[in-house]
């Protein structure tokens, strides 16, 4: 069994991958081997008492622990650390890493990642949990067998509110770090290669502050097979909302994503059902678990143990290959680019 290095335990280290990783060592035929080496720098200010979890202040405390020959490290420092710490990962022997999003924070750090990883041989998997969960898979067969005719466009909106969060970690530099990559990785798979066309982010306005770009943030793009992708988030919004809207010739399919890790279960809405007859009127309303985050560790733990191991071709399945990551983090950089001078303070999500 392969053992487990986090590097960066906040949220996405501890709240997220440490949570999951429990579950895929407790399955009948566990695939990780616990406890984790968990590597912060402010390890020695972290309440973190737990079994599962071994923390260190450094890398190369966690190397004296680990033997990179049989470690999968989870990088889940903020974008814009990620280079220096993989840097170091690559010179202390460890190859098998899972970059959370989004995989780099602008442009030059995402080329000397990709320059890191060809030098180095890294085995690089990229978080995409949404584009290989149990509802991404039901959009994507609709896409493919033409069940409501041709895909016109596809609205992805990501709202919540995410002040606290926001005014105690300075880790994500845009509204367009937080959510924007989970919808813009899946409009990706289902719509093919695209262009940016737009890109706007707003303030965040807290009681006593305002957070610059933190806000929300808007983008579009132009897929080359015609598709238009709207992606929105508000991390102002009183509610929470994570739904892709595709439209398609004859209706629509509304998916729901989970909201947060409490409850892994999905919902589609099929607008007209593909089944009913011509004129008919009716929708398909769907349930389903989808416990998207566990599956897609599993997956990718299941490739890193057999070296010669592929994820499903694009043809029957998600791109989780490295140049489908590439692909979507140029366009997430670009967008900051986009968004870094002059930027408009207030927005909405309409």
């Amino acid at each position: 069994m392969l053992q487990p290095l986090l590097v960066g335990l906040g949220r996405s280290g501890v709240g997220l991958h440490l949570r999951t990783l429990r579950k895929l060592a407790r399955r009948p035929a566990p695939l990780v081997r616990l406890p984790a080496v968990g590597c912060d720098p402010r390890a020695a200010d972290l309440a973190l008492d737990s079994p599962d979890l071994l923390v260190v202040p450094t890398l190369e405390d966690a190397r004296s622990r680990l033997d990179p020959t049989d470690t999968v490290v989870h990088l889940c420092t903020p974008p814009g650390r990620r280079l220096p710490a993989l840097r170091t990962l690559a010179e202390l022997g460890f190859r098998r890493v899972l970059v959370e999003k989004p995989l780099a924070a602008d442009r030059d750090e995402l080329d000397a990642l990709v320059r890191l990883r060809e030098e180095a041989a890294l085995h690089l998997v990229v978080v995409a949990h949404w584009t290989t969960s149990q509802l991404a898979a039901r959009l994507r067969a609709l896409v493919r067998s033409h069940g409501l005719g041709t895909l016109r466009g596809i609205t992805v909106d990501q709202h919540k509110p995410r002040f606290a969060r926001s005014l105690a970690n300075h880790g994500h530099p845009s509204a367009l770090d937080v959510e924007i990559p989970h919808g813009l990785g899946l409009a990706l798979d289902l719509a093919g290669p695209a262009d940016l066309h737009t890109a706007h982010c707003w303030d965040l306005r807290c009681p006593d502050r305002t957070l610059p770009r933190l806000g929300g943030a808007r983008v579009e793009l132009r897929h080359h097979n015609g598709v238009l992708t709207r992606l929105r988030s508000d991390l102002g919004a009183p509610v929470r909302q994570r739904s892709v809207v595709c439209a398609f010739d004859h209706g629509t399919a509304t998916a729901h994503f989970p909201l947060s890790e409490d409850d892994h279960h999905a919902q589609l809405v099929l607008d007209p059902a593909p089944t009913a007859g011509e004129g008919a009127a009716g929708a398909d309303h769907h349930v389903l678990h989808d416990d998207a985050l566990t599956d897609f560790l599993a997956h990718a733990y299941r490739a890193f143990r057999s070296p010669g191991a592929t994820g499903p071709s694009p043809a029957s399945g998600p791109r989780t290959d490295f140049p489908a990551a590439h692909d979507a983090a140029r366009l997430l950089c670009e967008a900051k680019e986009r968004c870094a001078t002059p930027h408009d303070p207030t927005g909405t999500h309409d």
